[in-house]
């Protein structure tokens, strides 16, 4: 049986991901800063990635990293593989729609994520296949659709600014974990990376709507200045649960963060579900 080390393990993707790699036969060993029961037939490996040094990591066929792309490059340093390395990372699509923020901290991230996918596609044996996924939603323990959710049940509508026309690809978790998979299975993907946008683009007041409708409730928008819903979101995120809000949030509503998805389809058989959330992927009861 072969082993693979998946790192950022108690991340929404590593949820669906665990038991995916069980059912297909791999021994996973799950990465974590803190104890953790196994489930799914993982074993946990306690240990901080961000000082990869101080653990003992063990020999592995293969990894998945879920966490940080950033962190990765000088983790792989201390990481032994039985025979070729052969790894898959996350990353985002933040690394190309953030480039140019009004926002430092957005800049600053997105240029961590491009110094790292540099970093890693140099690597002499070029053994990293990156993923990029957009809003990536499930089980609502995600910021950004489950947010919205969030803010609907709590307030009973939804602040637009304008038409709200910028299109959006919302993404499943259990859609990337699948993908993880599919990459595990063809060792030529190696060195490439992948935009992984969800199965269906669609205006983000519709892709609004379709959360409405998850929840039962009819759709009601209020339609308010920028500057207000920018003041809003600024004041939530002295909150630690809204934490995550930036003003930049707003201005993105009529901005389009599309991308292309024919190369995985071709490469990877990436079939991305529609957007269709239920309930329960929101997090939220009706």
């Amino acid at each position: 049986m072969k082993t693979l080390l998946v790192t950022g393990a108690t991340s929404l993707v590593g949820d669906f991901l665990l038991p995916r790699l069980a059912g297909a036969g791999w021994q996973t060993i799950a990465v974590s800063r803190q104890p953790r029961v196994s489930v799914h037939d993982s074993q946990w490996l306690i240990a901080d990635i961000t000082a990869p040094a101080a653990t003992s990591w063990p020999t592995v066929d293969a990894m998945i990293h879920l966490a940080p792309l950033w962190l990765l490059p000088p983790l792989l340093q201390q990481i032994p593989f039985r025979s070729e390395r052969r790894v898959i990372a996350f990353g985002s699509t933040s690394r190309l729609s953030k480039a140019a923020s009004p926002d430092p901290s957005e800049r600053q991230m997105a240029q961590k994520l491009a110094d790292a996918e540099s970093a890693l596609l140099a690597l002499p044996d070029a053994s990293v296949t990156i993923f990029r996924p957009t809003l990536i939603y499930g089980a609502g323990r995600d910021q950004n659709v489950s947010l919205i959710a969030r803010t609907i049940h709590r307030f009973g509508f939804f602040p637009l600014i304008g038409a709200a026309t910028g299109k959006r690809q919302p993404v499943h978790a259990d859609d990337l974990a699948s993908a993880c998979l599919s990459a595990l299975s063809r060792p030529q993907t190696a060195g490439r990376i992948y935009d992984l946008p969800g199965g269906e683009t669609l205006a983000y007041r519709n892709m609004v709507e379709q959360i409405f409708q998850a929840l039962g409730r009819s759709p009601r928008f209020v339609r308010l200045p920028e500057a207000t819903v920018r003041w809003g979101l600024r004041t939530l995120s002295l909150m630690p649960r809204w934490r995550k809000l930036t003003p930049e949030m707003a201005s993105r509503m009529n901005v389009d963060l599309a991308f292309d998805a024919s190369r995985a389809g071709q490469e990877l058989d990436y079939q991305p579900r529609p957007f269709r959330p239920s309930a329960e992927d929101l997090g939220v009861s009706k």
